[in-house]
């Protein structure tokens, strides 16, 4: 048994690395775990992946599994989704489970909590395995409402996600959001979704974490002497691509000569790509400059350097974090309301722009490449300190900290009195309004 002196324990289970973040549940889940270490908890985190590259992201303690080739070969064929055939291959194997089960018993943690819901199988085994000492608490780390996300991707041609993937999502998901002791949601629209299923539900927004310094900055102001600049950024995930061809034409013949938008990141090369876009390569080449993958500090150059910061986003599930370092640039920002979901209270800042329709989105982004932003007063910018992570995270330790213990049994009836007695913690810290 744990001494109440020693620190406090959590271990994440996911299907991603997060020792070094680059893509938003990667950015989410490292920010938890900081946050956690910084208030004296010890933190552990399970990986579940198909890509044996991942190894080496992995802290020393952390546990790494990696799926068997003939899995791999299976997904594939498939056409799986890795996050699903992540669910399928843990569920199948009971001694990955079990593997998974030795690292918690060693480790005692005090929380476990399931990034996204992929790993709820093997959780969800151990809670009636677990070692007779074992006192934990499990919390759903939800990053959006994955059954609603995957409907919606099964509808739209091309985007790799089936009915059968989307009906899978629901079983799992469902299951866990209504036997956690806790589910942890980044919006307010998530968090009423979870509601239905848990009362045991709070919100804790995406955030951001101060700049790098930027690097090569007199490089990339050479580049763009003379120019007004708009900045995109964005992951490979096919939405962020969609998004931006939908608001900007593609035809990008709306900019003037001295004008372009600058596209950084994994989307870049889905947009090189497209139909569309080919189809006005020779008037868009000339006003895009799709600079694909950058480093940290490079990336906070380019954002140094723009004019503008463009957020065309029309679809996709939680929020985006994107939208926190957008706004926390001090940049103007031209965006879809969607973009804004979660941090609806910058709808009327100095500076935010919004377009839901793309004539006039790319009326707006023109406008905003044209004129001289306002200047931020010091509530602007004291609002601003309300998107870092320390902010937007800062009430789970004494949450995770005050949750239930719970010990070998069947899991239990989400509608017990944990959800009861948790309800009123919950307004006691402001998290949830009084009914």
């Amino acid at each position: 048994m744990q001494h109440h002196a020693d620190p406090m324990r959590y271990v994440s289970l996911g299907t991603y690395p997060i020792r070094q973040p680059v893509q938003g549940g990667q950015l989410r889940a490292n920010a938890i775990h900081k946050v956690l270490r910084d208030c004296g908890w010890e933190t552990r985190h399970v990986l579940v992946t198909p890509n044996r590259g991942a190894r080496r992201e992995m802290e020393a303690d952390d546990l790494f599994i990696e799926m068997p080739r003939r899995f791999r070969k299976q997904m594939a064929r498939r056409k799986w989704r890795s996050d699903v055939a992540t669910a399928e291959f843990i569920a199948r194997s009971s001694s990955h489970r079990r593997e998974i089960a030795r690292f918690l018993d060693d480790f005692r943690p005090d929380v476990v909590a399931v990034e996204q819901c992929w790993l709820w199988p093997a959780l969800r085994e151990y809670v009636e395995t677990c070692s007779p000492e074992a006192r934990f608490s499990i919390v759903y780390s939800s990053q959006n409402v994955e059954q609603q996300l995957l409907a919606q991707e099964a509808e739209i041609a091309g985007a790799g996600t089936d009915l059968w993937s989307a009906r899978r999502a629901a079983d799992i998901e469902s299951d866990l959001a209504a036997k956690a002791d806790l589910v942890v949601a980044v919006s307010e629209q998530d968090a009423a979704y979870f509601r239905k299923l848990n009362p045991s539900v709070v919100v804790a927004a995406n955030g951001v974490w101060p700049r790098e310094t930027p690097v090569g900055l007199d490089r990339w102001a050479s580049r763009f002497a003379g120019l007004r600049t708009a900045l995109f950024v964005g992951s490979g995930h096919p939405p962020n691509a969609r998004g931006f061809l939908q608001m900007t034409d593609p035809d990008l013949g709306f900019l003037s000569a001295s004008e372009r938008i600058v596209v950084v990141g994994g989307v870049a090369d889905q947009i090189r790509s497209d139909p569309g876009f080919l189809r006005h390569r020779g008037a868009d080449n000339a006003r895009i400059e799709l600079l694909g993958m950058q480093d940290g500090a490079n990336l906070s150059a380019l954002i140094e350097l723009a004019d503008v910061v463009m957020l065309p986003i029309v679809e996709g599930g939680g929020t985006n974090i994107k939208t926190a370092e957008a706004l926390y640039s001090r940049k103007p920002v031209v965006a879809t309301s969607f973009a804004l979901r979660g941090y609806e209270q910058f709808q009327h800042w100095p500076n935010v722009r919004l377009a839901d329709r793309p004539e006039d989105f790319r009326d707006v982004l023109a406008q905003a490449l044209r004129s001289e932003p306002e200047a931020l007063n010091s509530a602007d910018i004291a609002q601003l300190d309300t998107l870092l992570w320390n902010s937007t995270l800062r009430k789970l330790p004494e949450l995770f900290a005050a949750l239930p213990r719970r010990q070998r049994q069947p899991a239990a009836n989400p509608a017990d009195g944990r959800g009861r007695v948790l309800h009123g913690l919950l307004q006691r810290l402001g998290l949830r309004g009084r009914s």
